[in-house]
């Protein structure tokens, strides 16, 4: 599986970037997930991991 992610910066909000991947199938998705999950928990404290995930849970869970 390969999955490329392009960054697209917004010109008048330097600070807002646009994600486009070029799957996002559920395998897909769970890659990446697990993939930046992986990635988080190399660069955070514990405590900091924990609040990253525990707010991404609570916004992705927004729709239920």
């Amino acid at each position: 599986m390969k999955i490329t992610i392009d960054v697209l910066e917004n010109e008048s909000n330097k600070d807002n970037l646009e994600y486009l991947i070029s799957d996002t199938s559920n395998e897909a998705i769970t890659v990446l997930m697990f993939a930046l999950i992986g990635e988080a928990r190399e660069r955070a404290s514990y405590e900091q991991f924990l609040q990253t995930i525990t707010r991404i849970w609570g916004y992705l869970n927004e729709d239920d």
